[in-house]
């Protein structure tokens, strides 16, 4: 269903990875997701491509990623989610892996404010586990939010996806594209891989909500999702926690079933 999209991206206007990372960095940031079908994201390009620059490495557009999400052992950062903290954390790591780049990431969540960190990896191979720089890493960021030592954190799941990356020509905003979404539980070896089929996550970086996305979205009649944190809807989908558990996250999940089914 998606072969025939390298060819369409071809008619954006590009931006190279090293113009990319001379333009702001939104480390700090404001993320607004949406929730689409592959139908509803080809019909918006067109108001993309109008709007955005798309990342091009090497005649290529479309690139695929690899995520570890680290949790305690019993899913402390997911409860901040569903208890509806004001303040959370989300750790993980990212594999590049058409690049074979790999970095280790910490995410702190002020109110709506979006704060990262991270660091590279040496190699490809140390995304998938704590090692003793990732620990220490991540000690000193939770350290100097919390102003406390953290609890062991360990993987907890794996997601591998598809993503397009776009620059505002204004460059006060970056847009992904998410799609093709596979889920992996790695603390349970008998769960089965989840394909989120049809499902498009669109997310906004900026520091406003009121970018030219979401121009773009209110004129395609696309609302803005709530409680959309992927990976805890990742946890919900694969029933880590008990139903009870999921309330914050109930009418996204329904959501994206009926993207699923459409």
């Amino acid at each position: 269903m998606w072969t025939d999209l390298n060819n369409r991206l071809k008619t954006f206007n590009q931006i190279s990875l090293s113009e990319l990372n001379a333009g702001a960095s939104f480390l700090d940031r404001i993320d607004t997701k949406y929730l689409l079908t592959e139908t509803e994201f080809k019909e918006i390009l067109k108001d993309l491509e109008e709007e955005f620059y798309i990342l091009d490495i090497k005649e290529k557009s479309v690139f695929e990623y690899e995520s570890i999400y680290m949790d305690t052992e019993k899913y402390d950062f997911y409860y901040q989610h569903q208890n509806g903290e004001k303040n959370r954390t989300k750790v993980r790591t990212r594999n590049y892996l058409d690049s074979g780049i790999a970095f280790f990431e910490y995410k702190q969540k002020q109110k709506w404010i979006t704060r990262k960190f991270r660091y590279q990896f040496p190699d490809t191979k140390s995304h998938w586990k704590m090692s003793k720089e990732s620990t220490k890493f991540f000690e000193w960021a939770f350290q100097s939010f919390y102003s406390k030592a953290p609890e062991k954190i360990i993987p907890a799941l794996a997601t591998k996806y598809h993503r397009i990356t776009l620059c505002s020509k204004s460059n006060d905003e970056r847009v992904t594209v998410d799609f093709n979404i596979r889920l992996e539980d790695l603390r349970n070896k008998w769960k089965k891989i989840i394909s989120l089929d049809n499902l498009v996550i669109l997310e906004s970086k900026s520091m406003s909500k009121n970018g030219k996305s979401a121009e773009i979205m209110k004129k395609n009649n696309i609302r803005r999702s709530n409680s959309c944190s992927k990976y805890s809807l990742w946890i919900c989908y694969h029933k880590i926690v008990p139903d009870s558990d999921m309330t914050t996250f109930k009418s996204t999940m329904r959501r994206i079933e009926k993207i699923k089914n459409s």
